[in-house]
């Protein structure tokens, strides 16, 4: 084990940008609602959904006892969500019911499912963690004190979070042996890869640091040097990224080795991060309390900034694909309200297209990815579909739902009613 941070490494931008990354209000969004004024009638393809085709499910399986219905998670070939039934329900990609397992109470948390096969882990709110074969048998389970507690797993390897002891839990996902259990932070989550788990640890001065573990033993590979604020990080490959205040770094999985080190923004009002991965770019935010959000473009062997460009006054998410990036970002309804807002853009920054759509958003951007031919958009309780090269709408779905869940796996696109209870798999053309 080895300090990842080199001493003239602690002597970064200002400390203080992370701290106001919660500081924007509505005076700032009020600032710059005419973003949303000037496109929320120009809308790719049509600006009136009553006028716009709606979609009907693939399929659609109510849950005839629950009144409710968390978030889905899906593997390659199955869909699984728990109901407040206390039953985790699956399905095939088609629909074909493959389990239902009782468990101890109600289950509102989202299931960890590897990418394909099986086992399936699942909270629910009697504490106790069930893990489920795919043909509906019950296999290891941990009993616990915890309601929906997170679950994350990447291949072998099963983590969780005890927020009361502030402990994090690294379980085979197979059979149920503890590979670690160390004291850490239950947010930000810990973040898994092929070669690591990485989570933050709190010291008495509230300082974090980053601690990077073995995913098979729990060896500890190294730690930074802790900080004020709370770093986002992204992990894939052997390489990590993280952001904190204005500095992006690449590092080496193996001990923390800082391979590079760019600062996105010198300007102290500002706040960086987070970063998505893909490809030969890393991705972050810049978020200003005067302006527009900025989508930033580095590329990923060098640390150089290869572009940046505005999106809304709030940029929440960002999916990427060997064809494209996309961003989701927040916009104000000159009608109130807020609307989400898509942008576009070639691998070398061109903007493809932009477009204010009419998904009104109560607190975030629920979703937002790529399935088959389409890529889709989601609030809490709305989802439509866009053609990835125009931005002309496709399709919008209206369910029978105040809250919905949403995820996608191998270009299937599936939705859970959240306050009724049931699940269904959504076109994706």
């Amino acid at each position: 084990m080895r300090d990842a941070d080199t001493a003239a490494d602690k002597h970064g931008p200002s400390r203080h940008a992370a701290e106001r990354r919660d500081s924007r209000n509505w005076s700032r969004r009020q600032a710059l609602a005419s973003l949303a004024s000037a496109g929320t009638l120009a809308l790719a393809g049509c600006s009136l959904s009553s006028v716009l085709p709606g979609i009907q499910p693939l399929w659609e399986r109510d849950f005839s006892t629950a009144t409710a219905a968390g978030p889905p998670s899906a593997t390659d070939d199955h869909v699984v969500v728990g109901g407040q039934d206390k039953r985790l329900h699956g399905f095939t990609a088609h629909g074909e019911r493959i389990l239902s397992v009782e468990t101890g109470g109600p289950i509102e948390a989202q299931p960890a499912v590897p990418s394909s096969g099986g086992p399936v882990h699942v909270y629910s709110t009697d504490g106790d963690l069930y893990t489920v074969g795919l043909s509906g048998e019950r296999l290891w389970h941990v009993e616990g004190q915890v309601r929906n507690e997170w679950l994350g797993r990447h291949g072998s390897l099963l983590v969780d979070t005890d927020p009361d002891r502030g402990v994090v839990t690294g379980y085979d996902a197979h059979d149920g042996t503890r590979r670690f259990q160390r004291s850490g932070r239950a947010y930000p989550f810990p973040t898994l890869s092929d070669s690591a788990c990485l989570f933050l640890v709190t010291n008495s001065d509230d300082d974090t640091k980053l601690v990077t573990l073995a995913p098979a033993t729990g060896e500890v590979l190294w730690k930074s040097t802790p900080r004020t604020g709370y770093p986002s990080v992204v992990a894939a490959g052997d390489r990590i990224v993280t952001v904190h205040d204005s500095t992006v770094r690449m590092r080496r999985v193996r001990d923390g080795h800082v391979l590079w080190r760019t600062v996105v923004d010198g300007d102290v009002t500002s706040y960086v991060g987070p970063p998505v991965w893909l490809g030969d770019h890393v991705y972050v935010r810049v978020r200003r309390d005067d302006r527009s959000d900025e989508l930033v473009a580095i590329e990923r062997d060098g640390g150089t900034v290869r572009w940046r460009r505005t999106v809304g006054y709030e940029l929440e998410t960002v999916t990427a694909t060997s064809h494209g990036v996309f961003a989701a970002s927040s916009v104000d309804d000159p009608d109130g309200g807020i609307l989400i807002r898509l942008d576009a853009f070639d691998l070398d920054g061109t903007r493809r297209w932009q477009t204010t759509t009419d998904i009104a958003i109560g607190g975030r951007v629920e979703a937002l990815g790529r399935a088959g031919e389409i890529l889709f958009a989601a609030s809490d309780n709305e989802l439509a579909a866009y053609d990835p090269a125009t931005g002309k709408r496709r399709w919008r779905y209206d369910p029978e739902s105040s809250r919905i869940g949403v995820t996608t796996a191998a270009g299937a696109l599936y939705v859970s009613y959240c306050d009724r209870g049931g699940v269904a798999r959504l076109p994706t053309n």
